[in-house]
């Protein structure tokens, strides 16, 4: 039998419009699969929960809503979708950048490498991150980043995975780093649970989702050409061209799509509450 999964997201009122944006993108590429979204607003072809009386002043709160809400629904796999993400077409099963393993996000910069340039992540220098990363488990020649904006993981291993991560993001904290970073505890429980790290890695899942770190769409949504990614510690570039766009540079663009639908009333589906441009030529 083919697992089933479903999208989740939760917003606040200031990001309703950009989720908006996100799921009629996907819709209009033939995406059916359910959105659930935690909001304190209705959103347009999703289904909608009212946000849970937790503490959402940090990132531990996504760890923690996953853990005690999320996990309630019955599907066997849970699909992170970050507020700015642009779908170009429809991905088909995302469940293949999973590789067998239980959990997967796309595995980015290399801590550990010869050749980085920057010194540092979430002001953490690069060589700390690794050793706090070293002293939580993770033994790989490789300690990658990751980008909080999609991520996979299956309802029966939901418990380990936020305790990994809630777990380093303390361990961030006494360290004496950002509280508000998200990224570090999810790249230690992704890491501890993949399996063979490699396999998640952007060179192998670009054709699924890449973020635009250097703005290629910031004057226009993404249209499915090709575009030039970076590399945040090395700095090295290469083409990719990803169905799922993490469009960090055109929130306002993906918001506006999302104002349109929300004067609309239809298709809206809610639940009581529950446990320059660098692209080339054509």
């Amino acid at each position: 039998m083919t697992p089933n999964y479903a999208f989740w997201s939760v917003v606040d009122s200031s990001q309703v419009d950009r989720l908006q944006g996100s799921i009629r993108s996907a819709r209009q590429r033939g995406v059916f699969k359910d959105f659930h979204v935690w909001s304190d607003q209705p959103i347009e072809q999703a289904i909608c929960h009212p946000v849970p009386k937790l503490d959402q002043s940090t990132p531990g709160f996504k760890f923690t809503l996953l853990r005690d809400f999320v996990k309630q629904l019955n599907y066997d796999y849970f699909v992170w979708l970050g507020v700015d993400s642009y779908f170009v077409r429809n991905p088909g099963q995302v469940l293949r950048a999973l590789h067998g393993s239980p959990v997967h996000a796309t595995l980015e910069g290399d801590a550990c490498a010869s050749n980085n340039r920057a010194a540092a992540w979430w002001n953490c220098s690069l060589s700390r991150y690794a050793r706090l990363m070293q002293a939580r488990g993770v033994k790989n020649r490789s300690i990658f980043s990751v980008d909080s904006g999609f991520w996979i993981v299956h309802h029966d291993v939901i418990d380990r995975f936020c305790d990994l991560a809630l777990d380093f993001w303390e361990l961030w904290k006494r360290d004496g780093h950002d509280p508000n970073a998200m990224e570090p505890a999810l790249a230690n429980a992704v890491q501890l649970l993949c399996g063979n790290p490699y396999q998640h890695t952007l060179a192998n899942n670009s054709e699924l989702w890449a973020a635009d770190r250097l703005g290629c769409y910031r004057t226009g949504l993404p249209d499915g050409r090709p575009w030039m990614y970076e590399d945040e510690f090395s700095g090295d570039r290469c083409l990719v061209n990803p169905a799922i766009v993490h469009a960090i540079a055109c929130k306002d663009l993906l918001a506006a799509p999302g104002r349109r639908a929300a004067n609309r009333s239809d298709h809206i589906s809610q639940v009581p509450d529950q446990p320059g441009d660098l692209r080339p030529t054509s």
